[in-house]
């Protein structure tokens, strides 16, 4: 499922990658039909609060109104009402900008922080914008909160 979270969604977009699913997050202060243009074009199913979405016939098919505001709730939403699948592939995807992430080169590595290189592997790149990714407690804490979400 490819998904588009329009930019009052941010937090959401960023949840919705580290579980592993294609997520593109609309450019801020992008308008609506931009919005729905780039969901249309890139066959993603839109991801909003806005009810001016729901009037354009253009969004039939093609968007889930949200219903809460907090992401724990549209989480539990998203479950309930597409049967997402919170544990898809977690930590695949960059949460920033939504690539594949990729084991990290030796030069990579040397970048990590000492903290982090103590852990042990394995380490992950994203291609894209260069950030990296290791399973440090802030792993362990994300992925408690992607079982609940999967077990609602």
């Amino acid at each position: 499922m490819r998904l588009l979270c329009d930019e009052m969604l941010g937090r959401l977009a960023r949840w919705l990658r580290a579980a592993g699913h294609d997520t593109r997050l609309a450019t801020p202060g992008q308008d609506d039909r931009a919005v729905l243009w780039t969901a249309i074009a890139e066959d993603r199913l839109l991801l909003s609060r806005d009810r001016g979405f729901a009037e354009r016939k253009a969004a039939t098919g093609r968007l889930l109104l949200l219903e809460s505001s907090a992401v724990p709730e549209q989480a539990r939403e998203l479950r309930r009402r597409l049967g997402l699948d919170w544990l898809a592939a977690p930590f695949t995807r960059c949460v920033v900008d939504n690539a594949h992430l990729r084991p990290a080169s030796s030069a990579e590595r040397a970048r990590l922080p000492g903290g982090a290189r103590r852990i042990g592997g394995p380490y992950f790149a994203c291609p894209a914008c260069g950030r990296l990714y290791w399973a440090g407690d802030h792993h362990a804490r994300m992925r408690a909160r992607l079982e609940d979400w999967a077990g609602s």
